[in-house]
């Protein structure tokens, strides 16, 4: 069987995209219809990885129909009334596109851990969607629902095994303009017709249009808002709060939280409250023997994830690009040891992990060329923008700041300890640490691209945000003292009209052409029109 496979590959090679590339047949671009993010056909990987690849495709429309079995008078009220849950049609394009490319053992970590995310966040819609007040459920039975800025990690939930968090911008903001770029333009410009500024950090105006526009699922009996991650996050609570109009507590966190002698104190007082005030609202009582058990999952996890840094420092690694950055941002913002099925998921990649490392295993066949650590958040409406950068180049997003948060261990017997623990991991929350934690937060990129044996560091230099304007030409000098190359990927974050997809690659082909001097991998991925792709 293997000889007939290796003659089949052998035969039809000559439509693998990388092969074309290499031999000047073609590459990626050709598949596509143009400006457009739809294939002619499914990406050729040999006969192994492709039938892997379309069986992953399978299972996970398999979740999506069970999505919809499971609930399907509110799922179709759902289309019907939120914009934005049309662009989860584009889920499947969206998670082809991410895995262009990948062959071998990273394209079934890569698919591994997507699946993990499907499963989870098909269940959440459903759930969420069959509990909203606005498609027609009872306050009684929206009232198991908790909603909380997503900012702020579900872990606390734990504690109160009755209550469902919902993270409140996660389904019509933050992860829907992952997979499709043009949905988020429309809240923004909902937000600027109320009279909000123009030039305000796209991801908060967008969060501020969808409350407007009255596109948040609506249930529970109270919420949670923060101040996190930013000042203009701050302002983009006020006006969530006020427009949804249920009891709230504002969970305001330490913004300089480097000095745990005078942040954590403050900071576990305020968990503290939150916790008072989820007891008062829904009459409840706190949990401990709950919130250990989710505890050791969440220690499990993470555990695994520190071990991944280890092999992904060697390069022998099947953990690699934008499903390395995806799977950590979501288990950390979403999951947090509330979800078994993703520690049944670590254990298997770490097997495959483990494995690889034994045998000096090489993703991309060996094709990198240099090692990047990308910081800053990233464009969400460019999600697969770390598959490009190594099917382009050869350059390898080898971590995104964003999986270097949230990463402390839970105590699971010292009530005492927890709460500080509890505190410390919400004050480190996503997007937030690096961004507002002080300049050692934002200067500790150097010491993470070393200790990760980069020689490249991509800097997201969302245009918007206030909070990083001034310190461009201070990284560029520590880059040039310190030996590594260092790019500025323009962005805004949520809002591709200002700068394009095409305009974020250009800030890498200017680069790697004009300053290194190198050739593309795959020249026609180079400069391409995907204005109407998702």
């Amino acid at each position: 069987m293997g000889k007939i496979i290796d003659l089949i590959d052998d035969k039809l090679k000559v439509f693998d995209p990388i092969y074309r590339a290499e031999n000047g047949l073609g590459g990626q671009r050709d598949r596509y219809y143009d400006r457009t993010g739809v294939a002619k056909y499914r990406e050729w990987r040999g006969v192994k990885d492709t039938l892997y690849d379309y069986e992953r495709w399978l299972i996970n429309v398999v979740s999506m129909v069970k999505m919809v079995a499971s609930a399907p008078i509110p799922i179709m009220k759902g289309f019907w009334e939120y914009r934005w849950m049309g662009s989860y049609l584009g889920t499947f394009m969206f998670i082809d596109r991410l895995f262009e490319g990948y062959r071998d053992q990273e394209l079934r970590v890569a698919h591994l851990q997507m699946h993990a995310i499907v499963v989870n966040l098909t269940k959440r819609i459903a759930y969420i969607l069959s509990h909203d007040r606005r498609l027609g459920a009872s306050m009684e039975k929206s009232s198991s629902l908790l909603p909380m800025d997503e900012t702020l990690p579900a872990f606390f939930t734990t504690g109160f095994p009755d209550l469902v968090p919902m993270p409140l911008q996660t389904l019509p903001e933050f992860i829907i303009c992952d997979i499709d770029q043009h949905i988020e333009p429309y809240y923004i410009d909902v937000a600027e017709s109320f009279g909000l500024p123009a030039d305000v950090c796209s991801r908060c105006a967008a969060e501020t249009g969808v409350a407007l526009d009255d596109a948040f699922p609506l249930a529970g009996k109270a919420m949670i808002a923060t101040n996190m991650p930013c000042n203009a996050s701050e302002a983009t609570s006020m006006f969530q709060r006020r427009r949804i109009g249920m009891p709230d507590y504002v969970a305001s966190m330490s913004m300089i939280h480097n000095d745990e002698d005078t942040a954590l104190p403050f900071d576990r007082k305020i968990m503290e409250e939150v916790i008072a005030f989820v007891e008062e609202q829904y009459d409840t009582k706190w949990n401990w023997k709950a919130f250990f058990k989710a505890a050791k999952n969440f220690n499990e996890q993470n555990t695994y994830e520190l071990e991944k840094w280890d092999y992904m420092k060697t390069g022998y690694t099947a953990e690699v690009g934008i499903s390395e950055t995806l799977y950590k941002l979501f288990e950390w913002q979403s999951v947090n040891g509330t979800d078994p099925y993703f520690n049944k998921v670590d254990r298997k990649v770490m097997k495959i992990l483990r494995k690889c490392y034994e045998k000096k295993y090489e993703p991309f066949g060996g094709k990198t060329r240099h090692r990047a650590f990308l910081w800053g958040p990233s464009a969400v409406y460019y999600t697969d923008f770390p598959t490009w950068c190594q099917n382009a180049w050869g350059l390898a997003i080898v971590l995104n700041m964003d999986s270097t948060m949230g990463f402390n261990m839970i105590s699971t017997d010292d009530k005492d300890k927890a709460l500080d623990d509890l505190a410390l991991l919400t004050t480190k929350a996503c997007m937030r640490h690096m961004a507002v934690g002080g300049w050692d937060n934002i200067n500790a990129v150097w010491e993470w691209a070393h200790n990760f044996n980069c020689d490249m560091v991509l800097m997201n230099d969302n245009i918007a945000c206030k909070g990083m304007l001034g310190v461009h030409s201070i990284m560029e000098e520590q880059a040039r003292d310190l030996g590594f190359h260092f790019i500025f990927i323009e962005h805004d974050l949520e809002d591709s009209r200002t700068v394009s997809r095409q305009n974020m690659r250009d800030c890498v082909n200017q680069y790697m052409s004009i300053v290194l001097g190198e050739e593309p991998l795959d020249p026609t991925i180079i400069t391409f029109d995907d204005s109407e792709a998702f």
